[in-house]
């Protein structure tokens, strides 16, 4: 029995810790540049397609130049978001919109709840954007 109730426990503690670790459980939209005086501002649409909300997300994103030289890398705060939602979250750069040639999410620093590795394999990555690529 007690056996029974300790299993029942941990699984109750740790289903919040993997539930991004399933398939595409977040998905993240490169949506649209835009420029302003001499930067860019770059919009990502992020659905959290779970069930549990998604308190942080910091992705280190690597913005690659159209010639594949490496231009910035930043860290970006995704949460919160609640659970089934889709936010808008755009951040500036100090480059010409015309100068990204591709966005790499080269890791995910961390993850509330869940570990940051399973956090990373749960990402959908895509693009809307012509000639840009957004990958992992």
């Amino acid at each position: 029995m007690h056996a029974v109730l300790r299993a029942l426990l941990v699984g109750l503690v740790t289903a919040p810790v993997c539930a991004f670790a399933a398939d595409e459980k977040l998905l993240i939209e490169l949506n649209t540049f835009e420029s302003t005086e001499n930067r860019c501002k770059i919009n990502l649409l992020a659905e959290n397609k779970a069930t549990v909300a998604l308190d942080s997300m910091k992705l280190d994103l690597v913005l690659l130049g159209t010639d594949g030289g490496v231009m910035r890398r930043l860290i970006m705060e995704m949460g919160p978001i609640r659970p089934v939602k889709t936010v808008l979250r755009a951040f500036l750069v100090d480059a010409e919109c015309r100068q990204i040639g591709a966005i790499l999410v080269n890791d995910v620093t961390a993850c509330v709840p869940g570990e940051p590795g399973a956090c990373l394999d749960g990402l959908g990555l895509s693009s809307r954007l012509k000639g840009v690529r957004l990958y992992k």
